[in-house]
């Protein structure tokens, strides 16, 4: 038998047992409810930050849904003043609006595959692997100059010392004929640019589909990121080379022969100057009407004068004097180009 206080401290004891056990379940209980807080504070943070990524991006993102019909064109800056020209009047004639970015003609065919674009442009061939799953459309022609600063007394160089002074071996304008002995600046575009791409295969020899790498262009050079660029750093340093789309051209440069043949779009379409190149869209295949809609303006009569007037040469030949100053002399579409 147990005694009063033996009752009384066994009571207690289970009590204490009892207190004991819900006050740890109790404590589970709050470490669950943090832990769940936690969880909940994350994914919420999650959430914000999946939200700003969306709205930070959307602009890039073509409205598929959207009431109106949207083309999203991205590439060659080379082609960027056509396209914008293009784009804008496609869109007085058809209210479709029409977005063009640059980027470069490598960032065309990989915005197309990712669906951040329906048009990809570029002005360099598009890869085996690219045109796989692409539709690829040319839209133009263009010819390629060498250019000097104004100052330049140069008038004159042949392929093959063009090929060496961008391999690093002619160094000094000197060697070139020039009256003084300096050091030749060149003024190069970065790697992935299609007119950087086009002087590899024309002038240093690279051809992907023969697998040759060519003749490599010297890192001793200023590389800048478009023609515009390009242009500003042969106006600005005196004894600078580079090279440019002949739409580009202006008082700011001078461009030289090639072969003793200049820079002219007769002289390109008769095969004697050299540095000739495609001008390119492409489209992911199986695209919507609306994409083919452009593609046909593009080629059409309207778009390739278009294509004159922004300085390139028409897919089909011109053949008459009287038919280049019709199209450049056309009020009507002069009016109608603005400037984005």
């Amino acid at each position: 038998m147990l005694s009063e206080n033996s009752q009384t401290n066994h009571v207690i004891a289970r009590k204490g047992i009892v207190l004991t056990k819900q006050s740890q379940n109790i404590r589970k209980l709050g470490r669950l409810l943090r832990a769940k807080a936690l969880a909940m504070t994350c994914n919420r943070f999650i959430l914000i930050i999946f939200l700003c990524f969306l709205t930070q991006f959307s602009v890039f993102i073509p409205r598929a849904s959207a009431k109106d019909p949207r083309l999203v064109i991205v590439g060659s800056t080379t082609i960027l003043p056509l396209s914008e020209h293009l784009a804008t009047n496609f869109r007085k004639k058809t209210g479709v609006d029409i977005l063009v970015q640059g980027g470069g003609s490598s960032a065309g065919p990989i915005a197309v595959l990712n669906k951040i674009a329906q048009i990809a442009a570029s002005s360099r061939k598009f890869t085996v692997q690219e045109s796989e799953t692409l539709d690829v459309f040319v839209i133009a022609h263009d010819v390629l100059s060498i250019v000097v600063h104004p100052s330049n007394p140069i008038k004159n160089i042949t392929l093959e010392q063009l090929k060496d002074v961008l391999a690093g071996k002619i160094t000094s304008w000197k060697e070139l004929g020039a009256p003084f002995d300096k050091p030749i600046q060149i003024i190069n575009d970065s790697s992935g640019n299609g007119t950087r791409s086009a002087i590899e295969e024309l002038v240093m020899g690279k051809s992907k589909e023969k697998k040759a790498q060519g003749t490599l262009i010297t890192l001793k050079s200023v590389v800048t990121n478009s023609s515009s660029e390009m242009k500003a750093n042969v106006a600005n340093f005196k004894y600078a080379i580079g090279y440019l789309p002949f739409s580009y051209l202006d008082n700011t440069v001078r461009a030289i022969s090639v072969n003793g043949v200049p820079p002219t779009y007769a002289a390109a379409y008769k095969g004697d100057y050299s540095l000739f190149r495609d001008l390119y869209y492409a489209i992911k295949k199986g695209s919507s009407e609306l994409e083919l809609a452009y593609i046909y303006y593009v080629l059409s009569p309207e778009g390739q004068d278009i294509v004159v007037q922004e300085g390139f040469l028409p897919v089909s030949l011109i053949t008459s004097v009287e038919e280049l100053d019709r199209i450049k002399s056309s009020e009507k579409l002069k009016t109608s180009k603005v400037v984005d």
